[in-house]
């Protein structure tokens, strides 16, 4: 099955479970940030990758740097464990993590979830790879996938139960709009998919044929 039902399946289910009104201002949501034209000003295919370097939830560093003088680097970004369609994204990445790493490629993802969050992530979904903690959403910010909750959602969240702020560890009630990358050694993005709808995500099987190319053109990474 491809992720998209698996998501589309997990959406009706969830739609039948959620009061009206957190549907409702959940959708003014997401139409707003599409208005906002935030995604379009993000960090698309062609643009240099800033770098960064990040611990995981186990304190381990990651360096941008140094993990592209392996190889091609598949890098998303998520939500949190507390968002259900996440979950489902990172286990069809999962599903074909072997697939990425035959070409050479890794697997990393980043959240401004707190260290004990991005632990449990990786637990509950039985990840491969490890789960970056971006405190404050600095990372997110850079490539330009950071935004601000609205007051108007956030207190209908917050009426409901959701504490985005002890699950980040901020204060700030920001989120990461989710998205997928496909980073060539020299630091170029080759592949993007953002999701300005957090319940629509591009198919896993989109990234082989991106990396099947970066492998043909580029045999000796990291052999030397």
């Amino acid at each position: 099955m491809r992720l998209q039902d698996q998501l589309d399946a997990l959406k009706a289910e969830c739609l039948a479970k959620t009061p009206p009104k957190l549907t409702l201002v959940r959708r003014r949501a997401v139409e707003g940030l599409a208005a906002s034209g935030l995604a379009a000003r993000a960090m698309h295919a062609g643009d240099q990758i800033p770098a960064f370097q990040l611990r995981d939830g186990y304190g381990r560093m990651f360096s941008l740097h140094e993990a592209l003088r392996c190889g091609p680097i598949v890098l998303l970004f998520y939500r949190g464990w507390w968002c259900p369609y996440c979950n489902v994204d990172l286990r069809a990445i999962e599903a074909v993590s072997h697939d990425i790493r035959s070409f050479g490629a890794s697997l990393v993802i980043v959240s401004q979830q707190t260290s004990d969050n991005s632990v449990e992530t990786q637990r509950r979904n039985r990840l491969s790879f490890a789960s970056l903690v971006d405190v404050g959403g600095r990372v997110a910010h850079a490539f330009g996938l950071r935004w601000k909750v609205s007051d108007e959602l956030r207190a209908v969240e917050e009426d409901y139960g959701m504490d985005l702020a002890a699950f980040n560890g901020d204060p700030s009630w920001t989120l990461t709009m989710p998205a997928r990358y496909v980073v060539a050694p020299a630091g170029m993005i080759e592949y993007a998919d953002i999701s300005v709808d957090y319940t629509q995500r591009g198919d896993p099987s989109e990234l082989i044929p991106v990396l099947a190319h970066l492998a043909a053109h580029l045999p000796l990474v990291g052999l030397i």
